[in-house]
């Protein structure tokens, strides 16, 4: 059986193109180490990075539990992510148990990570990640609305997020951080195997509550935007009263709960179609614990 443990999806949205050139380029680089022994890459959606799209007919990133009828059989995400789970999934052609999806946004998230629900394993690697870069974590969860995510469909998976950027733009600050993730995840599990990685004692993450959307008048037009005090600073909480709109006529719509919130992925361009300005959340810490490192060892068969 193949040795691959990791697959490395980029290219999952067709117009974030920074996460394709990075993982050509971290290939180029690797070619003859033995640091890609593990790793495996594929582009997630060909057809709408060919067509500089989002996607083609549907969500990729939403395609991967959605039930085939005969009025989307013919939807081409919705085909990709039975090819995908066909080929990489544990029990594929080229299985692989663990899958990082990489994305950029245009918001100003930095560099962070992904997290979708509570999975014993995907809280093991993101402790390892955030740990080694410090990077802030979004737990996605309790949202009916936004299902269906490629990571799911993997027993073990997160997504890497970088931004801001635009669509349809290389940027090479944006490359050189997916590359920096990337050389770490190709000693991971050498790394593992020789216990040379521990985890610390505790992980702290930002947990979906909601998502709202820009205030709209009788006509569903949007009547205000996103405040200036809110543009690029997500991860950053906010109280009752401060500002999240400034409409038309300047004037203000504020946060109105007690409880300090912390507004994510504010403002992401990809997201208006879906009627999100901007998702909150509310902070968490877990207690790791070091048999996490064991469980994810033997789930490895390492």
């Amino acid at each position: 059986m193949s040795e691959k443990k990791i697959l490395i999806v980029s290219g999952t949205h067709g117009n974030e193109l920074n996460p394709v050139w990075a993982v050509k380029k971290f290939k180029n680089l690797i070619s003859k180490s033995p640091k890609s022994k593990f790793l495996e890459f594929t582009i997630g959606n060909p057809k709408s990075l060919e067509e500089g799209l989002r996607y083609i007919d549907v969500d990729l990133n939403r395609s991967f539990n959605v039930l085939k009828t005969s009025s989307n059989q013919k939807f081409y995400e919705i085909n990709r992510a039975d090819y995908l789970i066909n080929k990489y999934g544990c029990q594929g052609s080229e299985p692989c148990p663990i899958v990082v999806d990489l994305h950029t946004t245009t918001s100003g998230m930095g560099t962070s990570i992904v997290m979708y629900g509570r999975r014993q394993r995907d809280f093991c690697l993101a402790a390892i990640l955030q740990s080694k870069f410090g990077l802030p974590i979004y737990l996605h969860e309790k949202d009916k609305n936004q299902t269906g995510f490629l990571v799911e469909a993997w027993p073990c998976g997160l997504v890497i997020e970088i931004g801001p950027v635009a669509q349809n733009h290389y940027d090479s600050e944006i490359t050189e951080r997916f590359l920096i993730i990337l050389n770490f995840l190709g000693d991971l599990i050498s790394n593992l195997k020789n216990n040379r990685i521990s985890l610390p004692n505790e992980i702290s993450f930002f947990v979906h509550q909601n998502s709202i959307d820009y205030p709209r008048n009788e006509n569903y037009d949007i009547k205000a935007l996103i405040h200036p005090l809110r543009i690029n600073n997500d991860w950053k909480g906010i109280d009752e009263g401060e500002p999240l709109f400034l409409d038309i006529n300047d004037n203000v719509h504020t946060y109105k709960e007690k409880e300090i919130i912390y507004p994510l992925f504010i403002g992401e361009a990809a997201y208006r179609e879906k009627n999100i300005a901007m998702s909150f959340t509310k902070k968490e810490i877990l207690k790791c614990d070091q048999e996490w490192i064991n469980g994810f060892l033997s789930f490895l068969n390492l």
